[in-house]
């Protein structure tokens, strides 16, 4: 499993990671990004392949200390949201193999990303200051329908990211 950290997270995190080209199928490959919402510090995690995405709002000094930790704890709550089962968890995990994190590439990566900023700002009023997962807001915009050239078709970041497990 791969997570992509954007220039602005390793910035605000005050990290520096090596590029290295590494080969991991999108499907297993999260890009991260920091914004802030309604002047609260926010992580986005978007999947590589599908767009599927998992909000943090509200993010304390300590939670960015532990985020890879916190984006797999939500990966996992969302396929076990998304009525897949615990092996499917599991396997999930089990394929995508040991966590790598590295910086972001490529303007797909930061295209999608800029789609879902604005499909979040726009619904900005669904966010809940009393929660860190944003599970409402995030169904919202796993429901935006765009068109995909990976897949070859329209639909949802929700119907790819469950069609990549019909693939497992």
């Amino acid at each position: 499993m791969k997570f992509c950290y954007t220039p602005p997270l390793l910035k605000f995190l005050k990290i520096e990671l090596p590029s290295v080209e590494e080969e991991t199928a999108p499907f297993f490959c999260w890009d991260l990004h920091i914004l802030t919402v309604q002047g609260r510090k926010t992580a986005l995690a978007m999947n590589r392949n599908s767009r599927y995405s998992i909000l943090l709002y509200g993010m304390k000094e300590t939670d960015w200390k532990v985020l890879p930790e916190l984006i797999e704890q939500e990966i996992k709550a969302v396929i076990l949201r998304e009525g897949l089962s615990e092996f499917e968890a599991a396997r999930y995990f089990a394929l995508g193999g040991p966590l790598r994190i590295l910086p972001s590439h490529g303007q797909t990566s930061t295209a999608s990303l800029n789609w879902a900023m604005g499909a979040l700002l726009q619904r900005a009023s669904l966010l809940d200051s009393r929660r860190l997962s944003q599970p409402r807001i995030s169904q919202v915009m796993n429901d935006e329908v765009y068109y995909s050239a990976k897949f070859s078709k329209e639909g949802t970041p929700r119907e790819f990211f469950l069609e990549g497990f019909r693939c497992l």
